[in-house]
């Protein structure tokens, strides 16, 4: 056994760091898995001053040990991404002073980036920052003409801009459509936007504006609408989104589909998901988006049909421990993005010390002593798998 690793393992006993021996530090083999709740009342009212008495986490349904508890304001990193469709066009100054109601209810340790996106995406600026100022001046100058819906290409460029930030990062995207990208091939879908939700611990939000004026037109017969299941990821390269056979109606570039199921109004607050077979990606190629037509149809084409926001965009923020808000007009869009931003600055945080390193992903729930309070936090974590002890490893080496 050389000299050098004979101080090496001895400063592992003592608990002493050798310099240039990092190779052969211990590693406790300890994983703490963190989690921001939202806590609201049956009214969907938020709920602020709870103490760590008032929570129960569970891990693959068993309880751990809070290890860490938090309720102050904490900041954040966000990106908002706004969609800037053929059928928003008459609603882009109403959803750029949304955004800017936003940006001011910022505190002054956010930092944010805004983004755009029909037939491209463009986020501004290069860096993160907490200057409200320059933000507004990009929803004023910068953001994109109309074209295209390539809704989860958009929330992946987002992702990307939070890849090398700390603390709490934050998908914030607002749409009135599908996924409808402008490009055939290469695009994002649903699928891979939920697992880097989980994996990489980025919080998806997302505001949805739905059209309920008019008589929403039939929907297409049952057996002709795909339908997906999605199955556990249980470490690399599990899970995904399978199609079944079946179509989907034409759709127009930055339109939205003729007729889904309807929902009733809910004044900003966030509603659950009834179920329905409202297909969430393209069937038979890349990514999530539908085939693109050749002009700008507004909704589908259909006038004013009661067209409904891509379903998955509630999906995604369920597994991420976001919110969805659905709106059926824009009388509430400044309300809507400003409570947004009142969820964000009063999440709690948990944290606990996983038991399993086991390089699979683990089903998360959050329980409230009071059954009167909902808590809202991501559903599932990726545990790392646990690395063999390289000091021992280091032993059986000459």
């Amino acid at each position: 056994m050389s000299r050098g690793l004979i101080v090496a393992l001895a400063a592992i006993v003592a608990g002493v760091a050798v310099p240039g021996a990092q190779e052969a530090t211990f590693h406790g083999g300890t994983h703490t898995v963190s989690v921001y709740a939202t806590v609201v009342d049956r009214t969907g009212r938020l709920v602020p001053n709870l103490t760590k008495n008032d929570f129960e986490i569970l891990d693959d349904g068993t309880p751990q040990p809070l290890s860490l508890f938090r309720n102050e304001i904490q900041p954040i990193t966000i990106v908002i991404m706004l969609d800037r469709s053929g059928s928003m066009v008459g609603n882009f100054t109403i959803v750029r002073d949304a955004a800017e109601q936003f940006v001011t209810n910022l505190l002054p340790d956010d930092k944010a980036k805004l983004g755009s996106f029909s037939n491209s995406i463009r986020i501004d600026p290069p860096d993160f920052t907490s200057d409200r100022n320059e933000l507004i001046r990009i929803l004023r100058n910068k953001l994109l003409d109309a074209g295209a819906t390539p809704l989860w290409n958009a929330t992946a460029a987002a992702m990307n801009a939070l890849a090398q930030q700390e603390g709490r990062r934050v998908v914030l995207v607002f749409t009135d459509g599908y996924d409808s990208p402008a490009r055939p091939t290469g695009n994002v879908g649903l699928a891979q936007v939920i697992d880097r939700s989980q994996t990489e611990e980025i919080m998806v939000y997302a505001i949805g504006l739905s059209d309920s004026c008019g008589a929403p037109a039939p929907l297409p017969a049952p057996e002709s609408q795909p339908r997906f299941e999605r199955f556990q990821r249980r470490g690399p390269g599990g899970g995904g989104r399978i199609p079944r056979p079946g179509g989907r109606p034409p759709i127009g570039i930055g339109g939205r589909p003729p007729g889904p199921i309807g929902r009733p109004p809910i004044g900003g607050t966030p509603i659950p998901w009834p179920g329905s077979d409202i297909p969430t990606g393209r069937v038979g190629g890349e990514g999530g988006g539908r085939p693109p037509a050749a002009a700008v149809l507004g909704h589908g084409g259909a006038g004013c049909p009661g067209a409904k926001p891509d379903p998955g965009l509630k999906e995604v923020a369920d597994e991420g421990g976001g919110g969805y808000f659905e709106l059926h007009g824009t009388d509430d869009l400044s309300a809507t993005f400003s409570r947004v931003a009142d969820e964000l600055h009063h999440q709690y945080l948990l944290a606990f010390a996983a038991t399993r390193l086991d390089g699979k992903v683990h089903k998360l729930e959050i329980r409230l002593r009071d059954p009167n309070m909902i808590a809202r936090a991501r559903k599932s974590y990726l545990a790392p798998a646990e690395k063999p002890n390289q000091a021992t490893m280091a032993l059986g080496k000459d």
